[in-house]
């Protein structure tokens, strides 16, 4: 017996797209003088803080379940991104918590994460800064120690990126 449309399920996937918290250097331009990697700032601590709390309003205010985090393997990208994963995996967090490291524990059940190169903007000399982008053109991401700043367990082994660098 065929179906009717009407025992048809719809299924849906919702997708957020998000940019990474306040960077260093558009907050202290002295700090690219002095850096060992210009062209991959950090966040300044407000921009950490504030990568959390977005997290904890993803729990609260989307009438859905964020259950994959796809993120680009520049640093300030995996900050932002670290810190809303900890938000969105935090059990029993308290309502002042700051930041990460104030959750005692975490279900990494809830998201995984997988970091891809194909995520980040051109790497060439004509996307990033001419004054900062790496002169012999290798931008040096080391995704393993990347990768440790995510809570534990909440990296998919099973991954498979797009672009492989």
């Amino acid at each position: 017996m065929a179906s009717t449309e009407s025992e048809t399920t719809t299924f849906y996937q919702n997708v957020v797209v998000m940019r990474h918290g306040d960077r260093k250097d558009n907050f202290d331009p002295t700090w690219i003088k002095t850096a060992e990697r210009p062209w991959d700032p950090p966040l300044v601590d407000n921009g950490m803080a504030r990568a959390f709390r977005t997290g904890r309003t993803f729990r609260t205010i989307l009438p859905f379940q964020i259950h994959r985090v796809f993120v680009s393997p520049f640093i300030r990208c995996v900050q932002t991104a670290s810190e809303v994963v900890a938000a969105l995996c935090a059990v029993d967090v308290e309502a002042n918590a700051k930041s990460s490291t104030d959750v005692i524990k975490f279900d990494p059940s809830k998201v995984k994460v997988s970091i891809e190169y194909g995520l980040c903007e051109m790497l060439n000399k004509e996307a990033i800064r001419v004054d900062v982008a790496p002169k012999d053109g290798n931008f040096g991401f080391d995704v393993p120690l990347l990768e440790t700043m995510f809570p534990s367990g909440t990296l998919d082994p099973s991954f498979e990126r797009v672009y492989e660098k």
